[in-house]
């Protein structure tokens, strides 16, 4: 209830100020578990994809939203799972991977940013920088496709006067990627194609978007700091 309700609130304020154009290249499946991953370009993205997204997701989010009780109550109510990006807590991560699983167990869709946060430029997974391993590693051993996703457009809104432009954000949804069978012979060598094919699939699909929409460099991802300085 409590993540219908944001996301409907959020469908209607990215309506109202942005411009959103939505491109899904194969619809996710209706029923069933899949992970939805994604490049992360600001900390407007979660609740774009939430609001227009197909699927509700169950999202990872960093440990340091559930530091106070007010806000772990609410994410817990999103079912957000939280996790730490850094690996310093094993057992955290361990009761998170435990949640993953009985996520998917129980035919939900997982939201992964593999990138491990906040990036753009040749930092990020859109200019093949290397994504984080457990996304290939998680979806091979749990037997769960990948819908990789791209957004655009999102890092502008950092600049309050784009609020009252009408902004266009784009999101392209791409075909489910079906990890290999786990009877593979060589694991290791499946696993680094299976991470491979992950890896390129990311800038394709920033390319689609490019050439449906004739998206110029300025619209591509930059930093809070560069967009800060655009009148």
């Amino acid at each position: 209830m409590c993540y219908t309700c944001c996301s409907l609130v959020a469908r209607g304020i990215f309506r109202l100020f942005c411009r959103v154009h939505v491109v899904i290249l194969e619809a996710p499946p209706k029923k069933g578990s899949f992970i939805m991953a994604s490049n992360h370009i600001s900390h407007f993205d979660p609740p774009l994809l939430s609001a227009f997204f197909p699927r509700a997701l169950d999202w990872l989010g960093m440990n340091e939203l559930f530091k106070h009780p007010w806000s772990a109550r609410f994410f817990s109510w999103l079912r957000v799972i939280p996790i730490d990006r850094f690996g310093k807590k094993a057992a955290s991560n361990r009761h998170a991977l435990k949640k993953m699983r009985l996520s998917l167990a129980s035919g939900r869709a997982l939201g992964i940013f593999p990138e491990g946060g906040i990036r753009s430029g040749a930092a990020s997974i859109l200019e093949q920088a290397p994504m984080k391993p457990g996304l290939a590693s998680f979806s091979f051993l749990n037997q769960a496709p990948v819908i990789p996703c791209v957004v655009l457009g999102t890092d502008r809104l950092y600049v309050k006067h784009t609020w009252f432009r009408r902004t266009p954000l784009w999101i392209i949804v791409g075909k489910a990627i079906i990890p290999p069978t786990l009877d593979a012979t060589n694991r290791e060598e499946v696993l680094h194609c299976f991470q491979k094919k992950l890896a390129d699939i990311f800038p394709a699909l920033q390319q689609e978007l490019r050439e449906r929409f004739q998206l110029s460099h300025d619209d591509l991802p930059k930093t809070a700091k560069e967009r800060s300085r655009e009148k």
